[in-house]
This record gives structure tokens, C-alpha cells and sequence, in this order.
């Protein structure tokens, strides 16, 4: 397969991505600063996904839709649907890959805790903060749901990357509120850096 590297895609159109956070693999952002770029978090399981070549900003680039199927809305308010189709920068068509670091990703049957933000209205929608947005949510063989696990953001090579740590149920649920309170508020520093684990 050949691999055509996205070079932080940001570099070559990140100023057409509307969305505020970085995506150098650097930026740490707290809960609060997701939430502010947040229209809605939802749970919901990956029913289905396809990637294809786009025209965007005067380059050819692959986005990847992924169609999640909404079990719960967590915060702020969804129009009346059971789908959410949430477009991610980056994907395999062809024989090529491209990649955006720190980009989410999703998989088929993956269930997952989403911060989604806005593209045209409701017709796109994306992961808020990139990869800092988005969490699997990871059961025991009963069903039991054990905690979540943030998304490590897409990388070159699969093989490097870090386990994530395992965020209780109970203390994102926490974190969450205290977000949201902070943000009402106006503040949004208060909230750890969501990859940080207490």
C-alpha cells in the first residue's frame, strides 16, 4: 500500500479546518477547553464507515465518515436522529493512506464517549479537540462497562503507540460536570488535561 502522508494536513489546509485546536501532538487541553468547542457528547457504537477522496480548499484530501449509532446524549442538545455521521481527516482509499496526526479515528463496532463539534450545520459533524475528544468506552466479558480509554490519535506507525490509561466511569462522569459548571462560569482551565490520569 502505498502511504501518502497527510504532513500534519494542517500544514497544507489546516487553516480550512474549523476547528481551534492543535494539531502539532503537542497541545494538551483540558476538559474544559473540549467542552467549549463541544456542541454535544454522546455515546453511541460505530454501525458503519467509509472513507473516499475529497476537493478541500484546493487539495485532494481523504476524510473517513464514520456513523455512530447513539445509545445516549451526554451534554448540550442533538436534533431528532438515532445516527450521528462524524467526518475525521485521513483514511485509506485506492491504496493510499493518508494520516493526520492527532487525528480521532474510529472502528467498526467500537463504542465510544464522542465530543462532537460542527461542520455545515448538522450535514458534518467532528471530534472536538481532535483525538482529546473522543474515548472508547471498554467493558469486562459480561458487558460490565470497566471505564474509558482516550483516543491516542492517529500515528504513522501503530506499533509505537502508548497504551492509554484507563479513565473510571465515575471520574470522566465527574470531570464532565465539573467541566460544565467551570464553563458556565466562563472558566475552562480548572479541569485536568484530559490525557492525564490522577
Amino acid at each position: 500500500m502505498r502511504i501518502v502522508q497527510a504532513f500534519l494536513i494542517a500544514l497544507a489546509f489546516g487553516l480550512a479546518l474549523p476547528r481551534q485546536a492543535s494539531a502539532t501532538g503537542d497541545s494538551q487541553m483540558t476538559m474544559g477547553e473540549v467542552l467549549s468547542q463541544t456542541r454535544a457528547v454522546v455515546r453511541g457504537v460505530v454501525v458503519d464507515q467509509f472513507s473516499q477522496w475529497e476537493e478541500n480548499d484546493g487539495n485532494k484530501i481523504i476524510f473517513t465518515y464514520s456513523t455512530l449509532k447513539v445509545d445516549n446524549g451526554l451534554f448540550g442538545k442533538l436534533p431528532p436522529m438515532e445516527n450521528v455521521v462524524v467526518r475525521t481527516v485521513g483514511g485509506d482509499v485506492d491504496g493510499y493512506r493518508q494520516v493526520l496526526i492527532d487525528e480521532a479515528s474510529f472502528e467498526l463496532g467500537e463504542e465510544a464517549v464522542v465530543f462532537l463539534a460542527l461542520e455545515d450545520g448538522w450535514l458534518h459533524t467532528s471530534v472536538a479537540g481532535f483525538h482529546q475528544g473522543k474515548y472508547t468506552v471498554v467493558r469486562n466479558p459480561t458487558g460490565r462497562i470497566l471505564g474509558l480509554r482516550q483516543d491516542a490519535g492517529e500515528k504513522l506507525d501503530s506499533s509505537q503507540l502508548e497504551k492509554r490509561p484507563l479513565i473510571p466511569l465515575s471520574r470522566f462522569a465527574d470531570d464532565l460536570r465539573r467541566a460544565r459548571t467551570g464553563l458556565v462560569r466562563g472558566d475552562t482551565s480548572e479541569i485536568h488535561p484530559l490525557v492525564r490520569v490522577r
